[in-house]
């Protein structure tokens, strides 16, 4: 859901969590209990000069509409319009907010941990993957990473939920470092921006070429992604007030430029199918 009208969360502290992507800022996060739930919350880029920049949380909620309609499991986000205060100062801005995706009992894992405590010897990840049926989960996951030109699918973006020696593979997370997450607020550089990017990109499993990825997906998968619907209404879904709102979030060029990014993806991802034969 997106929430246009101003949140007080001005009462919630916030910490630093580096940001991998090799650009200079940092991301906040924070959490609170509420009626029994566990809230998440994590702001785009932050840094002391600039203040809250970017646009990370807006691509959150538009990898989780595409995930949605390649019916990936994925971490439900909100998106709130919100008043925040970092070190005795105030800032308006657009934030994600989401739950807890553990179960009662369940403990979370890297799938890079996973891995390394239950690997055969000299075993490599994919062959890993393979012996334990997860090729479908990593599928899904190459088709939507090259759709929104993830950069960060590293070790600890994925994860592993255990409970009494049984283990199931969380739903899809923290996809903002993609799309235009480079741009920031320049709408020229948005308009000039490679949206045929293919690396290269910080993944765990398989390379850095996104492309490269995307070979590994059988035939029939690639063909149902070609058949997705990603008109506007299903990218921008909920966020209609958001994109007529006059606050600046975001320049006009990032709607414009988001839409063509995942249209034309999607198009390579079909000569992809077609070259298939």
């Amino acid at each position: 859901m997106v929430y246009c009208d101003v949140t007080d969360l001005t009462y919630l502290t916030w910490t630093l969590s580096r940001n991998s992507s090799g650009t200079a800022g940092s991301f906040l996060k924070s959490y609170e209990q509420s009626g029994g739930m566990k809230y998440y919350y994590k702001l785009s880029n932050f840094d002391t000069l600039r203040g809250i920049y970017g646009h990370e949380c807006l691509n959150e909620i538009v990898a989780q509409n595409i995930a949605a309609a390649l019916h990936i499991p994925h971490l439900e986000y909100d998106l709130l319009h919100a008043e925040v205060r970092i070190d005795g100062k105030n800032y308006r801005t657009w934030l994600t907010r989401s739950t807890d995706f553990k179960k009662a009992g369940e403990h979370k894992l890297t799938f890079e941990t996973y891995f390394e405590i239950n690997k055969m010897q000299d075993e490599d990840v994919w062959a890993f993957i393979l012996r334990n049926g997860l090729e479908r989960y990593f599928y899904d996951i190459f088709i939507l990473d090259y759709l929104i030109c993830n950069r960060d699918r590293h070790g600890a973006n994925i994860e592993v939920l255990e409970k009494k020696g049984l283990y199931r593979m969380a739903p899809v997370f923290d996809n903002g470092l993609s799309l235009l997450f480079s741009c920031y607020q320049d709408g020229r550089a948005m308009e000039s921006f490679d949206r045929h990017k293919d690396g290269p990109v910080n993944n765990y499993v398989g390379t850095m070429s996104l492309a490269e990825n995307l070979r590994k997906v059988p035939g029939e998968m690639i063909a149902e992604t070609v058949k997705a619907d990603f008109s506007e209404a299903v990218i921008f879904k909920d966020m209609e007030k958001c994109r007529q709102s006059g606050d600046g979030a975001v320049p006009l060029q990032f709607w414009c430029c988001v839409r063509d990014m995942i249209w034309e993806r999607r198009d390579e991802i079909a000569k992809i199918f077609h070259q298939r034969g």
